[in-house]
């Protein structure tokens, strides 16, 4: 456990060295707040490796010793051949994956079950009793009465009772099937339009107005311009980027958790009956990120790709 352990490190290490520039100031501080969070990088070369970059971001003089093996490194933190060796290693190509992740809720197919039911409700046949007074003198019928014992009348409101349980479990049945109807699945909506680049807060309002114009009743307001995940916007369109996120690994944080500036805007679509609003972010590649009723998505508290 304690080899594997390391080997996930030396594979952190090797792959931040490989993506990342550690003199921006921004990337080492993401870093060492995911580390704060997640205490991955916990071992030797993991405290060298943190306090390297922490020093190359802050200007302070380095040597070029690779953390991992000593020798002189370009990059002033990790050499080529043990960066080449991590990367190349059986572990990390057994590390890399590539995933479509859809949620879906699977459908409740209960048409056998009701099919079956039928089918053991017609074997059913319930005993036929004639009376016939026109066939039947008075000592004919006194003697079927009298016959008709006390055993065979418990038989009969038995097979009565197990019938009307039969059709409450069906009822119930057909009750709990209906039920998803309730709360359908909705898809959530998204955009046919392509996505323009942007270079200012009107130029993605203007993007936004393309999908939710002023004519139809939407009110679009600019908030502000702040900082978001940049793995939100590589999501496929339609997907939610809180489900995406519960499934990410530890691996997977990194490349998703840097920041980068985008637009904020609030949008709204009120009238006498109903009340639609939520918010949308736009990159500066012109990718757009909904939340709210307006957008009919599965969750309306989270964000989802819209274009």
């Amino acid at each position: 456990m304690a080899d594997d352990k390391l080997k996930q490190e030396l594979l952190y290490m090797a792959s931040l060295a490989s993506k990342y520039d550690f003199s921006k100031m921004e990337v080492v501080e993401g870093i060492l707040r995911l580390e704060n969070e997640r205490k991955i990088l916990d071992s030797v070369f993991g405290r060298r490796f943190k306090s390297r970059i922490f020093d190359i971001a802050a200007g302070v003089s380095v040597d070029d010793a690779c953390v991992m093996c000593g020798q002189p490194a370009e990059n002033h933190v990790i050499c080529k051949h043990c960066m080449s060796t991590v990367l190349d290693s059986d572990y990390a190509k057994n590390k890399i994956k590539t995933k479509q992740r859809r949620f879906k809720l699977p459908s409740v197919n209960i048409q056998p079950v009701v099919e079956r039911i039928k089918g053991l409700i017609s074997k059913i046949h319930l005993p036929k009793i004639e009376f016939s007074a026109r066939e039947k003198n008075t000592e004919e019928i006194k003697e079927n009465v009298s016959g008709f014992s006390f055993i065979k009348i418990f038989k009969y409101i038995a097979l009565v009772c197990l019938t009307l349980i039969l059709f409450v479990q069906i009822w119930l049945l057909y009750l709990w099937s209906s039920i998803p109807t309730y709360n359908p699945v909705v898809e959530a909506v998204v955009s046919a339009k392509e996505a323009t680049p942007v270079t200012s807060a009107e130029e993605a309002m203007a993007q936004l107005a393309i999908d939710f114009p002023e004519e139809k009743g939407y009110t679009i307001t600019y908030s502000r311009e702040d900082s978001d995940y940049v793995g939100r916007f590589l999501l496929e369109k339609g997907d939610c980027c809180q489900e995406i996120e519960e499934q990410l690994t530890d691996e997977e944080r990194y490349d998703y958790f840097f920041t980068e500036p985008v637009y904020i805007f609030y949008i709204s679509n009120v009238d006498e009956l109903s009340a639609r609003i939520g918010m949308a972010e736009v990159n500066q590649a012109g990718a757009i990120l909904v939340m709210g009723s307006f957008n009919d998505g599965r969750r309306t508290d989270c964000y989802y790709k819209y274009r």
